[in-house]
């Protein structure tokens, strides 16, 4: 017979070449590993198991990543080099190679995960990050954490090191609790109590409520913003990890919009102080006391400023306006919404259906002033 490599005579049944020390029997019937998926980019990956835990293998061709997954699962060579490196570091790494890349909020809840959740793993070696380890830190930080904390603190440092345990067992979220179903009474009760409380948290209350904006929206709400019968969305600005507030980019493409009001809420902005560039100078924890204040006054369940852009979304739909509408007024991505009307922002349609709530809530107001008249809806 002839070796299967460098095709010299050896004897029949030989299991290696006496020459080359090639074994004679296929490497592919000896180890099994996963067919590769080919990305974008024309490279071929996979992730092979190894010790229970995911390894990805990544080549340029798929004669290259066979080879190179084989070797892994074989333990031939280190696949991920960064193994011996600390937990710690990896994850620093992670979180600095996306500074302005990700909003400054998420950037502050990454930095406080790595610092304060999990902290058993941080100083392990990658390597050392076994399913019965990591079990043990998870189970250990339910007694500290919600769910959704450890949650998103092993996410962080499995998108840092690479590492995917099966079989892990994570703590399961709580509910997400739902915003409060306000009835026709309920809002005319929030905005006559928001027409006696007054000042920004009056006008960031109507924001949401009547515009749909969203708190960081409010937050990043310019003088040049406010123009005559509408408002202009077009930046935003939330916490850092210095609780300092920052600009960010818009949520989606379709946040950045021109909000057609009436003037009493124009009116209203208008007459707060200018003290700066941004029309609001309180803090978010400002708006939300006042918020709590004006709720706890009208009787109803404190719904914050997103409970009151989520009743505006709720109450465009009880008056009929049509979704196309109210998408481009509270800038909701969506896919139709953002390819084939956004370009028609000031269109008779939209002028007409902003008539529409405004005169909506006018009609509240107008009740202020006669308690025994009711709502025509």
């Amino acid at each position: 017979m002839r070796c299967k490599k460098c095709k010299r005579d050896i004897a029949e049944n030989s299991l290696f070449c006496n020459w080359c020390g090639a074994k004679q029997i296929a490497l592919a019937d000896e180890i099994k590993v996963p067919k590769p998926m080919r990305k974008f980019t024309g490279e071929y990956t996979a992730q092979v198991m190894v010790d229970g835990v995911r390894i990805r293998v990544t080549a340029e061709t798929e004669k290259e990543y066979y080879a190179k997954a084989r070797a892994v699962k074989k333990k031939l060579v280190d696949a991920k080099k960064p193994d011996n490196r600390i937990v710690k570091d990896l994850v620093s790494d992670y979180i600095s190679a996306r500074v302005g890349v990700i909003s400054p909020s998420t950037l502050d809840g990454y930095l406080r995960k790595a610092k304060s959740n999990l902290q058993s793993l941080m100083e392990l070696k990658v390597k050392d990050l076994t399913l019965q380890t990591v079990q043990k830190a998870v189970d250990a930080e339910k007694k500290k954490y919600s769910g959704k904390t450890i949650r998103e603190a092993w996410t962080l440092i499995s998108a840092a090191t690479g590492v995917k345990l099966e079989g892990l067992v994570l703590p399961s979220k709580a509910p997400k609790r739902k915003p409060p179903i306000y009835s026709v009474d309920d809002v005319k009760r929030i905005i006559l109590e928001l027409d006696d409380y007054g000042g920004e948290v009056e006008c960031a209350g109507l924001l949401a409520l009547w515009c749909s904006l969203r708190r960081s929206e409010i937050m990043g709400l310019k003088w040049n913003d406010i123009k005559k019968g509408a408002i202009v969305v077009r930046s935003a600005r939330v916490y850092d990890k210095d609780h300092k507030l920052v600009e960010k980019d818009n949520k989606n493409a379709t946040s950045e919009r021109t909000i057609l009001c009436d003037n009493y809420i124009i009116d209203k902005l208008n007459s707060l102080p200018k003290t700066g560039e941004y029309v609001f100078t309180i803090s978010t924890a400002g708006i939300w006391k006042g918020i709590d204040t004006v709720c706890k006054k009208a009787g109803v369940e404190h719904g914050y400023l997103h409970g009151f852009r989520h009743t505006n979304a709720t109450i465009m739909e009880y008056i009929g306006i049509p979704s196309k509408y109210a998408n481009q007024r509270g800038g909701w991505a969506d896919d139709h919404v953002r390819q084939r009307t956004y370009t028609d922002l000031m269109s008779e349609g939209a002028e007409k259906n902003a008539n529409l709530l405004d005169e909506w809530f006018l009609g509240l107001i107008g009740s202020k002033s006669d308690p025994e008249k009711q709502l025509n809806v």
